[in-house]
């Protein structure tokens, strides 16, 4: 039986989703060959499991419960607006947040409770981030990473108050986002 395409991430709050689409309507202009995300998939992913079996996604889940207890909840700025690998040769493009120790910190623990799990610990650095959209084609690239250059984006803060464990299923249109078990933060 295949399991669950799987990842925990923090959420976005509508007010910030708000902010990042019009943002990205800005981008849009360009016409460059982009697969823009929609809003309601705006979220920064702490790590990706790729397919779980619905036994370890239990277990899994248990342990998230218990070490999410350690956590208060906490403030995160969306700040910046970049690109993967960079600018000059996007791939991906996003909203960044301000440096945030306690994002870090769920993050390495995230991370601990997967690799006890046996998925395998991620070799590259985290970067916090909003994914906007994938580049598909390098048509009108040239074109939005010179916009991105004119956008100015005003930081904004939100409360986060919880940690949560997704569920992505591919479709032909794009992968569907539901959430599997919300772990809310301390207050």
């Amino acid at each position: 039986m295949p399991g669950i395409r799987t990842f925990i991430a923090l959420p976005t709050p509508s007010i910030a989703q708000q902010a990042m689409t019009e943002i990205q309507m800005k981008l849009k202009e360009t016409k460059a060959d982009v697969k823009w995300e929609s809003q309601n998939k705006f979220h920064i992913t702490l790590v990706f499991l790729g397919n779980v079996e619905h036994s370890i996604l239990e277990l899994l889940s248990t342990a998230l419960a218990k070490s999410i207890q350690q956590f208060s909840s906490f403030t995160i700025v969306y700040e910046s607006i970049g690109a993967f690998p960079n600018i000059q040769n996007p791939r991906v493009f996003w909203i960044g947040i301000k440096s945030n120790q306690t994002v870090l910190d769920l993050q390495a623990m995230a991370g601990r409770i997967c690799v006890e799990f046996g998925f395998p610990k991620e070799d590259r650095l985290f970067h916090p981030h909003i994914t906007l959209g994938r580049v598909k084609e390098t048509r009108n690239v040239v074109r939005l990473t010179e916009a991105i250059k004119t956008i100015t984006f005003e930081p904004m803060q939100s409360r986060c108050s919880e940690l949560l464990l997704m569920k992505s299923d591919l479709q032909p249109s794009g992968s569907i986002y539901t959430i599997l078990k919300s772990f809310p933060l301390q207050t």
